[in-house]
């Protein structure tokens, strides 16, 4: 069963001690696991990035102005973890999905200058202020607003050897959830890392969430209960782990 946004806070509030204690690294027998809950997810150390990544959110939030009140701009803290999941994982190139305020995706780019993303922007022919973010990015990535062509995009430009880095902000229908979920599952099964946004507000990023945990055969997942992280890795044994962060 999917829970509703409601349901979903109530089971956070529930699970609220049992999260923060297993964050603290207590009950994590995986070497693995350990570091990662430790060392990326709960990472307290300053990076390189950050203020480069702080000042790009303010600069956005300034100029946005009431065009985004009513949306929420990703969080400070979620987009540095996300660039710390991109620096352990440096990814070669990187498929994010549903973004709209550019935060995310300048965030994981920041990691690397050889990095290389496929970006569905749905707004991305409307917004001008979403093109001029990324404009320096212009050479490293291949943006569009339509969700099929990046879909078969990053299919073709992914190398056999490469593993797969996908990112998921949100999903609009049931259509697109068939046709990420359809995309999603074979980057499982080549040990890719699959990382979702807005679990708690979206029945369909959830329904993607419990059917792409479903069909994950070996590996590990993380989760807050707001996003989730798949590290289908198959030399780590099939482990889920409920954390704060």
């Amino acid at each position: 069963m999917i829970p509703t946004p409601f349901m979903g806070r109530l089971r956070r509030y529930r699970t609220a001690w049992s999260r923060h204690h297993r964050s603290g690294g207590f009950g994590i027998h995986s070497p693995f696991a350990f570091y990662f809950v430790q060392r990326v997810l709960g990472e307290k150390c300053p990076y390189y990035a950050y203020a480069h990544i702080e000042l790009l959110r303010i600069r956005l939030k300034d100029q946005a102005g009431r065009r985004w009140r009513g949306q929420h701009i990703i969080s400070l803290k979620m987009a540095k973890m996300l660039f710390r999941i991109a620096n352990y994982f440096n990814p070669a190139r990187m498929l994010i999905i549903g973004e709209r305020h550019a935060v995310a995706t300048a965030s994981v780019m920041a990691v690397s200058s050889k990095s290389r993303v496929v970006l569905h922007a749905p707004e991305w022919e409307a917004d001008e202020l979403l093109r001029t973010t990324l404009q320096p990015h212009e050479g490293r990535i291949h943006v569009s607003s339509d969700l099929s062509e990046c879909l078969k995009a990053y299919s073709s430009q992914i190398s056999p050897q490469e593993k797969p880095f996908v990112l998921i902000h949100e999903l609009c229908d049931e259509m697109e959830l068939e046709a990420v979920k359809s995309a999603i599952f074979p980057i499982i099964e080549r040990q890719g890392v699959v990382i979702m946004r807005n679990l708690h507000n979206s029945t369909l990023m959830a329904s993607l969430w419990e059917q792409c945990m479903a069909h994950a055969q070996h590996g590990q997942t993380y989760t807050n209960e707001k996003s989730g992280i798949i590290v289908a890795n198959p030399k780590l044994q099939r482990e889920h782990f409920f954390l704060w962060f």
